[in-house]
């Protein structure tokens, strides 16, 4: 897929998830946080990277993930919306040196807390490889902080 179709099509999605997460009906929480993990699998089923690698983030990002909800919805739901504005920015970056897909994958919507303690580690670790295979340094809080810029791949 090119770049312009990957970009068209994450924006598409972050338009739709924005829809779903600020719509006038709320959520069930249990579908609140289902809603969260399906935008994290579309985004990375988007993305330019390892099949086996992004298999393997996500078998361990849905087996760990938490389905009870970590915060009040609203500042979930306005954590979320800050996330798929970063998304949108990442989607639009024109500078060559900076990749797409690291912008994305670090503008995912994952915390610690959205995780079970026991795939942390898991999660870390594809996330590192992911980003070692596509050049880029890592840090030990890629899943919050979102500030690395990398070779494109």
């Amino acid at each position: 897929m090119s770049r312009s179709n990957i970009r068209k099509k994450l924006l598409g999605i972050a338009d739709y998830y924005e829809a779903v997460f600020t719509g006038p009906r709320m959520m069930k929480h249990g579908e609140f946080r289902s809603s969260v993990l399906g935008m994290i699998i579309e985004m990375l089923d988007v993305l330019r990277i390892n099949d086996d690698l992004r298999m393997e983030l996500i078998r361990y990002i849905t087996s760990g993930w938490r389905m009870e909800m970590v915060g009040d919805e609203s500042a979930e739901a306005e954590m979320i919306i800050e996330k798929l504005n970063s998304v949108r920015r990442a989607s639009m970056h024109d500078d060559m040196s900076y990749s797409l897909e690291m912008g994305v994958l670090m503008s995912l919507p994952i915390r610690e807390m959205d995780l079970e303690e026991d795939q942390v580690a898991h999660v870390y670790d594809a996330m590192n490889r992911i980003m070692e295979q596509m050049g880029c340094s890592t840090t030990e809080d890629h899943l919050v902080s979102g500030s690395e810029h990398c070779a494109s791949s």
